[in-house]
């Protein structure tokens, strides 16, 4: 998106432009737009005049054109796919659309072995205890996932009301991602860093603790949340029908939790 006026227009054009050179090249190009729904947004959703009323039509336009070229790919990335415009998703233009869910716990635990690379010291008690450095660190992992998708009333963090009235409660392995994942393994890294230059020889290497700290952490800090109370922006993270959804809350454990860390970080 771009604040002046036309020029989103003309960089969707280039891109597109770009795309057609590169096919006649002899390459199979690849468009790739992530946020989708921040340009190109249903138009009869948008107050006065919107960068989609102008944009929509002319990707619509540049789509179809993409049919002469034969081997040219699209792929629209969005969290909130109700909100892109019909038009842009009607068959012939955007052929399949795929779901990609959030990581079980099979699939976490796959996830952590990836940024848990085998070259990551672990700490030596916990070698010795396992009975190698292989069984030590997958016993890390499994103690990770444990923890991460574990339902008792310290995990639960969300309560989401339905206009059917019901309520449902969401615990922290609901809102596994890569991208937590990924931010739970850097912190247990920075807990097993700190340690080691304080203690030297006899705290270095990583834990099994450090990974249920950080995960804690993360939640305690909301980190993994939306700053606002918007229900728009919590769509954006749950897995649910957003017609469906009157109102999402963090649980009451969870508001005591980041209290605590705001007073703590204050101190």
């Amino acid at each position: 998106l771009n604040m002046w006026l036309g020029e989103t227009e003309r960089m969707v054009r280039e891109i597109f432009s770009q795309a057609r050179q590169k096919r006649k090249e002899g390459f199979l190009p690849f468009i790739f737009i992530d946020e989708a729904e921040s340009i190109l947004g249903t138009r009869r959703s948008m107050r006065s005049h919107h960068i989609a009323n102008t944009v929509v039509p002319m990707f619509c336009t540049e789509m179809d054109g993409i049919e002469s070229l034969h081997d040219v790919v699209l792929i629209l990335a969005s969290n909130r796919h109700d909100l892109i415009d019909p038009a842009i998703l009607r068959p012939g233009r955007i052929d399949r659309k795929i779901k990609v869910e959030r990581p079980d716990f099979d699939a976490s635990r796959e996830i952590f072995g990836i940024y848990l690379s085998e070259e990551l010291p672990i700490d030596a008690a916990e070698v010795a205890e396992r009975g190698g450095v292989a069984q030590a660190r997958e016993g890390i992992i499994d103690a990770a996932v444990k923890s991460l998708f574990a339902r008792t009333e310290e995990t639960k963090v969300l309560t989401v009301s339905l206009r059917s009235g019901r309520q449902e409660a969401l615990h922290c392995g609901d809102l596994a991602s890569g991208a937590l994942i990924d931010n739970i393994v850097q912190r247990s890294k920075e807990m097993a860093i700190k340690r080691a230059i304080a203690d030297g020889e006899a705290g270095a290497g990583l834990r099994a603790q450090d990974l249920i700290d950080a995960i804690e952490k993360e939640y305690r800090e909301n980190e993994v949340f939306p700053p606002s109370d918007s229900v728009e922006d919590w769509l954006k993270l749950l897995d649910y029908d957003p017609e469906n959804v009157v109102r999402v809350a963090p649980t009451g454990s969870q508001d005591d939790r980041a209290q605590a860390a705001a007073v703590g970080k204050v101190v």
